[in-house]
């Protein structure tokens, strides 16, 4: 858990009788990086092959995913077994649905079209119901009319060739000759207007709404009719469709596999990287389905291996913050359940609110239940919503808001501690030393608390440093850390000291064993790191120091809420208008400390294990493992069947 998984590099060799079986398999495996063979192992299995199949299996899943997406969704609750290409198409034989598809919906899209089109008619219609002469005099050789809004600024549209007639809607008609229309559409150019054309139609108004309002009705009865007729196909071919189209995207991956190994008139080969643990189980599948000849060994290779990470259930939702900075490489410590345990501790405390701890846990809900079960219609903005798609994606938004439910609970935990509920104190007065805050009240207490945090931290990542250095070998590297953690840890004892008002004298024993530490710690830095090494010495000290900004955004949190908290209170006793702003400055003001609570503990949170823990150990740069599979939803792999 703490490392990522261990992997190996294998070579296959097998004969070509056994190669689309042996693909098959690694592909249901889903273990299995493939990569392409050595170039000394390619230059003996250099032979070009056809891949007739490829053509015929992607041709008909470009159709079976066009029936997909005109066929209405239905689930799908039998999943099918397919052995070979040619069972997938001899299915593919007996659905004939492509043209009565085609129909369907090229004459649903033209019904859609004509429906638009008509309700664009309808738009100026409405608005001249009190219009009651034959449209044509509006429309006709001489002249042409449209509708403009009313306004200030259509005077300038008043010549001598225009008519205006005032509908009493708040929108006017004008009718202009048709010899002036330049010049009319001149004048239009220079200024902004709402208007529109009225269409060319012949009768009244009336008579023309009712015509449209038949017209729209009929489309809209006939599209019923094509969505009964869609329904009645999906009912019957749905889940063959579904089953179908997934076979066939796995057997044209297999294809591109296919067409990319090495191999001979004989025989092929192929590499990959698969899990360690994964070894004896690979070859044992790929032997028994090869009549045990297939070649399998282990590559010694300088590569760096993929990463794949191996986490309890509950902790792999934290694997997206450690994939967001960098995957550890395989002999790293992979901090993904550091990373679990501390940042919702930090949050929860920088937070410090049970009211605020509430409601992020009410929203994080919230947000699960809306990605899991989308509605069909949404009551939030749109643009809104855009804007938050646009920064994630749904998956990230869910991967977030359960990371913040361990965050949110422990925020409410630290609140009762604090006795903070959105700014205000709500224990009864025995149990409460004061109305002031608690987290104010004890500044100077939690200040040290942090300090002690940080140096704990930063102790820690070195400790981990020295065990990953020593691992490859880096020894050197291993001993400058144990330089760093005595030089930290001597900072903090003379720190101590001052804040204390502890004597600094080489007398005082204390302060003795911080000189002593600061000196064997420079002294191992610069033999084992160099001189420059030492300019990391500031960074030291602030990194120790920077977590106290935990408590820092905490009272910034908790004083914003009493200062709004402070005036809500104030105009309890005033006229009724003052206690409305009272109430107006209360809801706004914890809206917006709620957000500063949301945002700033994540970012700072993070950035505290980013920037001042992991800088100690963590190399990153790994690449992450993708193994040759897919996750099938309507189709069983060959050993679900045994």
């Amino acid at each position: 858990m703490l490392k990522p998984v261990k992997m190996t590099k294998i070579r296959i060799i097998g004969l070509n009788t056994y190669k689309n079986k042996i693909v098959d398999d690694m592909h249901d495996l889903n273990v299995i990086q493939i990569e392409n063979a050595e170039p000394e192992v390619a230059k003996v299995f250099n032979t070009q092959g056809s891949n007739a199949n490829y053509k015929v299996l992607s041709e008909n899943l470009s159709r079976f995913k066009g029936f997909l997406s005109i066929l209405p969704q239905r689930e799908v609750k039998h999943k099918k077994y397919y052995s070979s290409p040619e069972e997938v198409l001899e299915d593919i034989s007996k659905i004939y649905i492509a043209g009565e598809l085609n129909k369907l919906k090229d004459d649903e899209e033209k019904l859609t079209a004509k429906i638009q089109e008509n309700k664009i008619t309808l738009k100026p219609l409405e608005l001249l119901s009190g219009f009651g002469e034959d449209l044509s005099i509006l429309n006709n050789d001489y002249v042409e009319s449209f509708i403009i809004k009313s306004s200030d600024e259509t005077e300038s549209l008043k010549t001598d060739y225009a008519t205006f007639i005032n509908l009493n809607n708040g929108y006017s008609t004008v009718t202009i000759n048709r010899k002036n229309e330049p010049e009319f559409l001149s004048i239009l150019s220079s200024k902004t207007y709402d208007m529109m054309k009225i269409p060319e139609l012949n009768g009244t108004v009336k008579e023309n709404i009712e015509l449209i309002h038949n017209t729209i009705n009929e489309a809209s009865n006939a599209i019923e009719g094509i969505k009964s007729s869609l329904n009645a196909l999906s009912d019957k071919y749905y889940e063959p469709v579904a089953q179908i189209t997934e076979q066939l995207e796995i057997y044209v991956k297999e294809e591109e596999i296919l067409s990319n190994i090495a191999f001979s008139e004989n025989a092929f080969a192929l590499e990959g990287w698969i899990p360690e643990s994964e070894y004896e189980k690979v070859s044992s599948v790929l032997n028994e389905d090869s009549n045990n000849t297939m070649f399998i060994q282990k590559i010694e290779t300088k590569e760096d291996p993929p990463t794949k990470l191996s986490n309890p259930k509950h902790f792999k939702i934290f694997e997206f913050f450690i994939r967001f900075y960098s995957l550890p490489e395989e002999y790293e410590f992979d901090p993904t359940m550091i990373f679990a345990l501390v940042f919702p501790v930090f949050f929860g405390l920088m937070v410090g609110d049970a009211g605020y701890g509430l409601v992020i846990l009410l929203i994080s809900l919230f947000i699960i239940h809306r990605v899991d079960h989308p509605p069909a219609k949404s009551h939030i903005p749109k643009k809104l919503s855009g804007f938050i798609l646009m920064i994630m994606g749904k998956n990230s938004l869910k991967t977030l808001a359960k990371a913040l439910i361990p965050s949110s609970i422990i925020a409410i935990i630290f609140g009762i501690v604090f006795n903070e509920f959105f700014g205000f104190t709500i224990y009864p007065v025995p149990f409460r030393l004061s109305s002031t805050p608690v987290p104010v009240i004890h500044i100077g207490e939690l200040l040290m608390i942090s300090g002690y945090i940080g140096l704990a931290f930063v102790t820690f990542g070195f400790v981990l440093g020295i065990i990953n250095n020593a691992y490859i070998n880096h020894r050197k590297a291993a001993v400058a850390k144990v330089g760093w953690i005595l030089m930290a840890w001597a900072f903090a004892i003379l720190g101590l000291n001052l804040i204390h008002r502890v004597s600094l004298s080489p007398l005082e024993t204390s302060s003795l064993i911080g000189y002593v530490m600061l000196i064997v710690g420079f002294i191992t830095v610069v033999v084992f790191e160099g001189t420059l090494s030492l300019m990391e010495i500031p960074s030291i000290i602030s990194h120790i120091l920077s977590y106290t900004r935990i408590v820092g955004i905490l009272l910034a949190s908790v004083v914003l809420a009493l200062v709004i908290d402070t005036v809500f209170r104030a105009t309890l006793s005033d006229p009724f208008y003052f206690i409305i702003i009272g109430v107006v400055v209360l809801v706004v003001g914890q809206l917006f400390n709620l957000i500063i609570a949301v945002f700033e503990p994540g970012i700072q949170g993070a950035r505290l294990l980013y920037v001042e823990f992991f800088s100690k150990f963590y190399f990153g740069n790994g690449k992450p493992f993708s193994p040759f599979g897919s996750n099938r939803r309507f189709t069983l792999k060959k050993f679900d069947k045994k």
